[in-house]
């Protein structure tokens, strides 16, 4: 875990991934097999979701400032970093594992895939030495190894989005990857009242405002998870209908932002509801 770390966040001045930030503009740069499999489903998905999700978002995340602000940016700061924002910019050369990105001034931040990624690769050491039963979580992104060692399904609570500390249900599930993602992580209130979110919609340069305030996502591999649940949070419900008709092996549990719940068909014999929500199915 700490291997990929060095290599993929964009916080450790000695990274990867810092030292593609470092040469936006200025060619190409040395990586490691890890970073370029990492950029190549992050240009992938970007692809698929048409630029919904985009790892050159670093330079909107850092005008946001989750951490500290308590004010939105102008709209004019907003037009300005956003013409740094564009993964068709990433530049790969494979064969000989090299990367940068197209645009001075341009960033990448990985933290959208990386952490399933690392998952992923927990999982395959695990196999590795022999282990078939294992419950993987790092910050909230779960990788289930096979079932619990008595046979049964791991189960996997969904947070409720409004209610700290509360569950509206469960997915019961073996060898999948359970990832949530949702606009009461880090935001703000603003003078107008307004929530202001960290999951930013990059074609916007704002919080997203799909109607859905929780996603969760359940597939085979916890890289996919991890991109996909801000891809299909950032989607909508007419966006999920869509993607999830060109991704069979997903499944998907919502919540609009009026409480409602919304399921792939997939999920239904494994959600175990906690709360009464009303919940309708996602029918492609």
């Amino acid at each position: 875990m700490k291997r990929l770390e060095l290599l993929l966040s964009r916080f450790l001045p000695d990274s990867e991934v810092s030292s593609i930030n470092a040469q936006a503009g200025n060619g190409l740069v040395d990586v490691s097999p890890d970073t370029i499999e990492v950029l190549q489903e992050a240009v992938a998905i970007g692809a698929l979701s048409s630029g919904a999700f985009d790892v050159t978002i670093a330079p909107l995340m850092n005008l946001w400032d989750f951490t500290h602000a308590a004010t939105p940016p102008t709209q004019a700061a907003i037009k300005e970093v956003r013409s740094l924002v564009d993964y068709r910019q990433i530049r790969l050369d494979v064969k000989n594992r090299r990367a940068g990105l197209g645009k001075q001034g341009m960033l990448l931040d990985l933290g959208g895939l990386a952490k399933g990624y690392a998952a992923d690769r927990a999982k395959q050491v695990l196999i590795e030495w022999g282990i078939e039963s294992a419950y993987i979580n790092l910050g909230g992104n779960v990788l289930l190894l096979g079932s619990k060692p008595d046979g049964s399904a791991w189960k996997v609570g969904i947070r409720h989005p409004r209610i700290q500390n509360s569950l509206v249900g469960a997915i019961a599930a073996k060898d999948v990857s359970v990832v949530t993602s949702g606009d009461y992580e880090r935001f703000f209130i603003d003078s107008q009242g307004k929530r202001q979110h960290h999951i930013l919609d990059p074609r916007t340069g704002c919080p997203a405002r799909s109607g859905l305030i929780g996603m969760t996502v359940v597939c085979p591999r916890s890289l996919h998870a991890d991109a996909l649940s801000t891809t299909f949070f950032l989607s909508g419900i007419k966006g999920c209908k869509k993607l999830l008709a060109e991704l069979p092996e997903v499944g998907v549990f919502a919540i609009d932002e009026h409480l409602m719940g919304w399921i792939s068909e997939s999920l239904v014999p494994v959600f175990q509801p906690v709360m009464g929500l009303n919940i309708s199915l996602l029918s492609i």
